[in-house]
């Protein structure tokens, strides 16, 4: 009964220590998704309105510089395919019209990472994001954003799963007109 247990609670820690990076991994792209979500809307309703929609307490004088971090964080989510990346401007190119649209939209959506290496990117550059606002602004400020963000609705999205043909090309004529 002893070895019985014993080879349960050795089983039982192994499938922790395997199953744990997953759970991880999943929790921290779930959370790159909403942070890129929030940058985005803010910086969308920033930039039709004039002001900072769901402020999570930033005054005047810290705004600019807010916005800066915003867009700074952005550009390092984007990068890949941002509307002047290499995905797009292929994806763009009138001499690659003469390919179905499903031919196009794969040869361009390869010019982004593995889809692994697209995660630890996004999971990254949220942990540098968060990291540069607890910085810069304060707990408070980072403790406010993470409630704000989880309602947060884009258009846009980060490129962190599998896409079948249809969304892959639903996420490139987003991204790239």
């Amino acid at each position: 009964m002893n070895e019985m247990y014993s080879l349960l609670k050795v089983i039982s820690f192994s499938l922790l220590v395997c199953l744990s990076p997953l759970v991880h991994a999943a929790e921290g792209i779930e959370d790159a998704d909403a942070s890129f979500s929030y940058i985005s809307s803010t910086l969308q309703a920033f930039r039709g309105s004039g002001r900072l929609v769901n402020n999570p307490g930033i005054d005047g004088s810290d705004l600019e510089h807010f916005i800066a971090l915003l867009d700074e964080a952005q550009l390092s989510f984007s990068d890949e395919f941002d509307s002047e990346s290499a995905m797009c401007k292929f994806y763009r190119d009138p001499q690659n019209s003469r390919m179905t649209i499903e031919e196009r939209a794969e040869l361009s959506f390869s010019f982004l990472r593995d889809l692994a290496d697209r995660i630890a990117l996004y999971i990254s550059t949220n942990e540098e994001f968060k990291n540069e606002v607890q910085d810069q602004f304060g707990r408070i400020v980072l403790d406010n954003i993470n409630g704000i963000k989880v309602e947060s609705v884009s258009n846009q999205r980060l490129p962190s799963s599998a896409f079948d043909e249809a969304a892959t090309i639903s996420f490139l004529d987003a991204m790239c007109t």
